[in-house]
């Protein structure tokens, strides 16, 4: 039986998928007391308590449930996750659900498009012009509450520091 464990550990650091660090600090994307109910649903998922949600563990919690999903079904639930299913990945898998929005790289990508000289600025009046005529058209009222939270100066946009905040992801690194 300790063998079994420390086989399974073994396997978990040497494993082809490693847990990978999130990009941005989740963990300021909620509340504490959320935090901690999001910790406390992770541990009744984590059947085995070893830190890591797998196919087990969701088979054993749907068994408690009284249900029995395929093993297809539960490894394409744990595919979601960039690597093994740990506290911090199912913190970032929730936040991006609840949250609804993209990556901070696709957020960037998308502005950088319309950023031909790379200068990590565009100008005010164009992205009032984009956002008001192009896909999903913003209403003033719209504009204007992006405009409270976004980084203007000059008449230009920080488009790098808008994903951050976007995002909720740390905006020291870009004071250099």
């Amino acid at each position: 039986m300790a063998e079994e464990a420390a086989q399974k550990a073994k396997d978990k650091e040497g494993g082809a998928k490693r847990a990978q660090r999130a990009t941005s600090n989740v963990f300021a994307m909620f509340p504490q007391a959320q935090i901690q109910e999001f910790k406390e649903a992770f541990t009744m998922m984590d059947q085995n308590r070893d830190g890591f949600i797998d196919v087990e563990d969701l088979k054993d919690m749907y068994a408690s449930l009284g249900r029995e999903p395929s093993v297809k079904d539960l490894e394409a639930m744990l595919k979601e996750a960039p690597g093994q299913l740990n506290f911090t990945a199912f913190l970032t898998i929730f936040g991006e659900k609840l949250h609804g929005t993209d990556p901070e790289n696709t957020i960037l990508s998308a502005f950088q498009m319309f950023d031909a000289e790379n200068k990590g600025f565009l100008e005010e009046e164009y992205i009032k012009d984009l956002l008001t005529n192009m896909g999903d058209n913003f209403t003033n009222d719209e504009i204007r509450q992006t405009w409270k939270e976004a980084p203007f100066s000059g008449g230009k946009l920080d488009y790098k520091k808008f994903c951050k905040i976007l995002k909720g992801s740390d905006t020291d690194d870009l004071a250099a």
